[in-house]
């Protein structure tokens, strides 16, 4: 997903959810080295961020 910008250029950023999406990422990453080391037979998905 793009980042967000201003709505013009004296206005300053909109927030966006960066460590949401961050967390779902390691979340993900911690699932598939699980797989791979063969303590789990499927790839658990993580929720996706609000």
């Amino acid at each position: 997903m793009a980042e967000k910008k201003p709505l013009n250029s004296f206005a300053g950023q909109r927030p966006v959810a960066k460590r949401q999406r961050r967390i779902r990422r390691e979340k993900e990453i911690a699932a598939i080295q699980r797989w791979a080391a063969g303590k789990t037979d499927t790839i658990e998905a993580a929720p996706k961020a609000k």
